[in-house]
């Protein structure tokens, strides 16, 4: 049973790498999702900016035709500690660590862990990166259509059923940056949290679940 499982998951992914390599290298265009989203600038003991232009999101580069949207806002709390919260709205969703590796950083995985909000549990992934002086705790996690896709197979498999039968879905990467030493990551772990649980409730509801997951 375990392997007939693993050998359908195989050839899932392998039917949509045929796909994604098959179909014209055309732009993504998405639901126009993010447009939409009201993204306080100011939340329960944060102040935040949109620096979505400043981090290199450019859009208009071939290398982001995945993407149809992003959105990245700094924000920094009471003491003064910053991070970045970013959106993704794409086609394809590539590994962090690709892009992380390719802007020359080192990379660790760490174990998944969970954020703890107001209605569930949100089980995310997270990564120590390094270059140079620029070390960094991410947490990554992948929402399509209200529905948290823990894993990169299952993630590949919604995306070639929405592919196959042309349904339109929203389909985000949601990702939090924190500048943090390695032994500061208990901390940055627990400030990450505390954003996204303000963030949260701080968000319209009906845009909530789209970035979140509907509580189960």
């Amino acid at each position: 049973m375990k392997s007939k499982k693993t050998l359908t998951a195989i050839i899932i992914l392998i039917l949509a790498i045929l796909i994604s390599y098959s179909l014209p290298k055309t732009k993504y265009t998405g639901t126009g999702f993010i447009s939409k989203l009201k993204i306080p600038k100011s939340l329960s003991g944060w102040t935040g900016k949109d620096v979505t232009q400043e981090v290199g999101l450019n859009l208009n580069e071939d290398k982001y035709n995945f993407v149809s949207e992003a959105l990245a806002y700094q924000y920094v709390n009471k003491e003064g500690k910053s991070l970045l919260f970013i959106i993704l709205d794409a086609g394809n969703f590539h590994h962090p660590k690709v892009c992380f590796t390719g802007a020359g950083y080192k990379i660790r995985e760490l174990p998944d862990t969970e954020f703890h909000l107001p209605d569930h549990t949100l089980k995310i992934h997270a990564l120590f990166t390094e270059r140079g002086r620029d070390n960094n705790l991410s947490f990554y996690w992948i929402v399509i259509d209200k529905n948290v896709a823990h894993e990169w197979i299952e993630q590949k498999a919604k995306q070639l059923f929405f592919s196959m039968f042309g349904k339109k879905r929203v389909g985000l990467m949601v990702r939090v940056d924190i500048p943090a030493r390695e032994e500061h990551i208990e901390e940055a772990m627990i400030l990450a949290n505390q954003f996204v649980y303000d963030l949260n409730l701080s968000i319209q509801s009906e845009h909530r679940d789209y970035l979140f997951g509907k509580s189960k």
